[in-house]
């Protein structure tokens, strides 16, 4: 490898790194914003694990092409390896560069892996109160520790004893070359693009069959199809190891890095994309001279299909926009989410119903008011409507409220047991 094209990919690779910071503390940002520091979900500890083992394997990738110099046990013929001499600094960088590819790939797996459970508990909390999503989300759980630890199975197992990894001579086999071996490359392959796509089974068809408007709706279609660029980048790593490892023994280091920051970035963007949009609004809105009430009223909640500062009256059999055919409707049993006992509430023109305290909303990414039943659970009259700063408030009963609360920005915000008041303010 060149100098030249050593000190490239470096740059490379602290670009990406850097990119990826800057892409998960602003996921933070946003959910530190919205729930506080006690409300972070376990997909928020199984990011910051994800981080650390990025930059563990960023830091590999750095010693394989600046200190290990792009070598490694490959790339060799019988004749070379036979001449190489035990005691030289080529055999040297070979042997460390080989070691240095093991731990890489088994960090990259290992952050694949985490993502997928990223997903997968966010997911969870996506279809909480879906029952017919309950099995995808219960296999997932199993799916993504059974997938990670057959690829961990295979890693260790494919070269036995496992220090043949980093032979230089004999010839230890395709399958004992960390940089290109075969079996390795083509199973996390394939085991990376089946559980990608068992991952984008939970929650596009439910989108798919919303009665989101149409533009909401490309938008999350988008947003939850990301799984495709990362296949698309997994199955470029695996065609550039087998076909161009021999020739250059640091592709692997290479395409599993531009894939790991593609994951980062794809994993975090269902709770990035709210704080960026809600920028670029207040921006525009800046830049057009908007005055406070546009602002409220362009970036506060409003219901699903609905129009700003306009009522809605939802009568007995209406469907929430989000809701699936013959899975989800208000007050049934079965919600996208399931928002039990929570008490009259609003942000910017949202409406509400419900009892004192609220459940614990589980949804965190996706777009549009804060909405509930506007009708009791059973037989009650409907809920009361009164007037508070220009904005229609419906007050509960005292009966459960069921229903689904998602917010304008693709996330959710902690929804408290009190009326609040936000006159004049640009965001959540």
């Amino acid at each position: 490898m060149g100098a030249e094209e050593a000190n490239r990919f470096i740059r490379e690779v602290w670009g990406l790194q850097g990119a990826a910071y800057l892409v998960v503390g602003l996921r933070y940002a946003s959910r530190i914003h919205s729930l506080g520091w006690s409300k972070l979900a376990w997909d928020d500890t199984l990011m910051f694990l994800a981080t650390l083992v990025y930059t563990a394997e960023s830091v590999m990738a750095y010693l394989v092409v600046a200190y290990w110099r792009g070598l490694a046990n490959n790339a060799m013929t019988d004749e070379q390896r036979a001449a190489l001499d035990p005691s030289s600094e080529e055999h040297l960088l070979r042997v460390n560069g080989s070691k240095t590819h093991v731990a890489g790939l088994l960090l990259y797996t290992t952050l694949l892996w985490l993502l997928k459970g990223c997903w997968t508990v966010y997911y969870a909390r996506l279809t909480d109160g879906v029952h017919k999503m309950r099995p995808m989300i219960k296999g997932a759980y199993i799916i993504i520790p059974l997938t990670y630890a057959a690829c961990l199975l295979v890693a260790f197992c494919k070269c036995i004893p496992f220090e043949r990894q980093w032979q230089i001579y004999p010839f230890p086999g395709n399958s004992c070359e960390p940089a290109i071996s075969t079996i390795q490359t083509v199973f996390v392959m394939v085991m990376n693009t089946i559980t990608d796509f068992y991952l984008m089974a939970i929650p596009l068809p439910m989108v798919w069959k919303s009665s989101l408007p149409p533009r909401k709706k490309l938008v999350l279609l988008v947003m939850f199809s990301g799984g495709l660029l990362e296949m698309a980048f997994g199955i470029l790593r695996c065609t550039s190891i087998l076909t161009l490892g021999d020739i250059d023994p640091a592709q692997s280091g290479y395409w599993s890095v531009r894939e790991s920051f593609v994951s980062v970035v794809l994993t975090n963007m269902p709770m990035v994309y709210p704080l960026v949009k809600r920028f670029f609004e207040r921006s525009l809105s800046s830049i057009n001279g908007s005055n406070g009430a546009t602002q409220a009223e362009s970036t506060h909640g409003y219901r699903l299909g609905s129009h700003p500062g306009r009522k809605i009256n939802q009568t007995h059999n209406s469907k929430h926009p989000l809701s699936v055919p013959n899975e989800t409707s208000w007050g049934s049993e079965e919600n996208i989410v399931d928002n039990v006992n929570a008490d009259a509430k609003t942000t910017g023109t949202t409406t509400s119903s419900g009892d004192e305290s609220p459940a614990s909303l589980p949804l965190q990414g996706m777009k549009a008011a804060a909405v509930h039943s506007e009708r009791q659970i059973g037989t009650g009259p409907p809920s009361p409507t009164y007037h508070s700063g220009g904005r229609d408030v419906e007050r509960g009963m005292g009966h459960q409220g069921r229903g689904i609360v998602v917010t304008h920005e693709y996330t959710v915000t902690e929804q408290h047991s009190r009326i609040r008041e936000r006159k004049g303010e640009g965001g959540y």
